[in-house]
């Protein structure tokens, strides 16, 4: 397992002086770790072997530590939902849950294909973006979100798990493809191809776009109690 660290500064969606924030997403093999306090934003990313529970409290403390940051002074955790990979939604679930319990603070469940399309938003400054996530077995996990320009973000197609083979996105819209979901499956780029705008391929979701969409759910009231903080797993029946 590898980690690159860092930490930067600047406005992002929601940003307010005061809101702090502590992210976490496994749902794909790139796991990452973000703790925004007011504009600063402290990061781990995580490739290779998958993470422990223990690895993720320790990548926890490294980035609250660069802030100066306890969880005590967090306004809320949030986590990368899903879908995604089932034993990862399942640990960041837990930790994000063990965290927010022990502080008495609420947790934001943002969805991981959103999580993606804020990530190609914030990278290639495009719009109308289609995030997709291989599933196995045939099948993956699409969506299409729009709005991320102006910070309105908005599920055209909602998350689903679709078969690569026949489902077709409405043919009025034109496309940002992102994520390995779209080269899995090359007959899904196929189908598509004519509402082709662009593709990053190489974009997973990060905790780093998480925070921008937990502050808006937020600021909106939508996030939910610990207990709450459960995975979206879409499938019932799921292999990593």
């Amino acid at each position: 397992m590898t980690a690159s660290r860092g930490e930067m500064s600047g406005k992002i969606a929601g940003d307010s002086p005061s809101f702090a924030c502590l992210a976490i997403d496994m749902s794909t093999p790139v796991s990452s770790i973000a703790v925004r306090v007011g504009a600063r934003i402290s990061s781990r990313e995580y490739a290779g072997h998958p993470m422990q529970s223990r690895d993720i409290f320790t990548g926890v403390r490294e980035v609250l530590d660069e802030l100066n940051a306890e969880p005590e002074t967090l306004d809320c955790i949030a986590f990368g939902c899903g879908p995604g990979a089932f034993t990862g939604l399942r640990v960041a679930a837990a930790v994000a849950q063990a965290l927010a319990y022990g502080v008495g603070i609420p947790v934001a469940r943002i969805s991981s294909l959103a999580a993606l399309a804020a990530g190609a938003a914030r990278t290639h400054q495009v719009d109308c973006i289609a995030p997709c996530l291989d599933a196995r077995m045939g099948e993956a996990y699409l969506a299409v979100y729009s709005g991320g320009q102006s910070g309105d973000w908005r599920a055209v197609v909602p998350d689903c798990l679709v078969d690569p083979e026949q489902i077709r996105l409405p043919a009025e819209l034109q496309l940002f493809l992102a994520g390995p979901g779209w080269s899995a499956y090359p007959n899904l780029v196929e189908n598509h191809q004519a509402q082709i705008n662009a593709a990053d391929f190489s974009l997973v979701p990060s905790a780093v776009d998480i925070l921008d969409l937990a502050a808006e759910q937020y600021h909106a009231g939508l996030t939910v109690a610990a207990t709450d903080a459960l995975p979206n797993y879409i499938r019932n029946k799921v292999t990593d």
